[in-house]
C-alpha cells in the first residue's frame, strides 16, 4: 500500500480533492500526459485515492456506466457528503 508523505493536512485535502474531481476523466484517458502523470504520482503517496479510484472503478462495474448524471441525484449527494467527511478527518 502507499504510504502518505508528511505534507500538511490541508495542503493533501486540497490535492485530494482535485484528485477525485479528475477521476472520471483519467479512466476515460482524457487527461493531458502532464495532469496524468501527476495524478498518477499522487497515487503513489495518497493511500486514500488509491482507495477513492478503486471504489469508483467498482462502481463503475457494478452500474455498468461511466455517467453521473444517470446516477439518482440523492445517491450522487451522499457519496459527496461522504468523501468530503473523509478530506475533512
Amino acid at each position: 500500500m502507499a504510504q502518505r508523505t508528511t505534507k500538511p493536512k490541508r495542503l493533501t485535502n486540497q490535492i485530494c480533492e482535485q484528485v477525485a474531481a479528475l477521476v472520471l476523466a483519467y479512466l476515460n484517458d482524457e487527461l493531458s500526459p502532464r495532469r496524468k502523470r501527476d495524478f498518477q504520482q499522487h497515487l503513489k503517496i495518497c493511500p486514500d485515492c488509491v482507495n477513492f479510484l478503486k471504489t469508483y472503478k467498482k462502481t463503475i462495474q457494478a452500474t455498468g456506466t461511466l455517467y453521473p448524471d444517470e446516477m439518482p441525484s440523492k445517491v450522487r449527494d451522499s457519496i459527496w457528503q461522504f468523501i468530503s467527511r473523509k478530506l475533512r478527518a
